[in-house]
């Protein structure tokens, strides 16, 4: 009975875990895109940030960087933008990390 117990407490503790300890996604900005050109000329910038603690409040000790679509744009040079996406990475919610990717010309 008791290795039943320890699985059981080791998947509910997982689930009450899950996306905490690391999480790493990437989604669309750009909702509609039926008239977007595609392109493959891609250029990122990265927004960082700590806070702490992870789990009461979440107060940002510290920030750097932009990752505004505007901010990139003018940084790289880009005169039309056509979409972006929004790339996340968070380490135990202390390390953060937002990367927007935009595509234009």
């Amino acid at each position: 009975m008791k290795p039943v117990r320890i699985v059981f407490m080791a998947m509910a503790l997982a689930l009450l875990f899950s996306g905490c300890m690391y999480v790493h996604t990437v989604e669309p900005l750009t909702l509609n895109m039926d008239r977007t050109p595609m392109t493959s000329v891609e250029k990122e910038g990265s927004l960082k940030l700590i806070t702490f603690p992870p789990f009461c409040g979440s107060y940002q000790l510290v920030a750097w960087d932009s990752a505004a679509i505007g901010d990139i744009a003018k940084k790289q040079g880009m005169q039309e933008v056509y979409f972006a996406d929004l790339e996340t990475l968070s380490i135990l919610r202390v390390w953060n990390q937002y990367t927007v990717h935009v595509y234009g010309k």
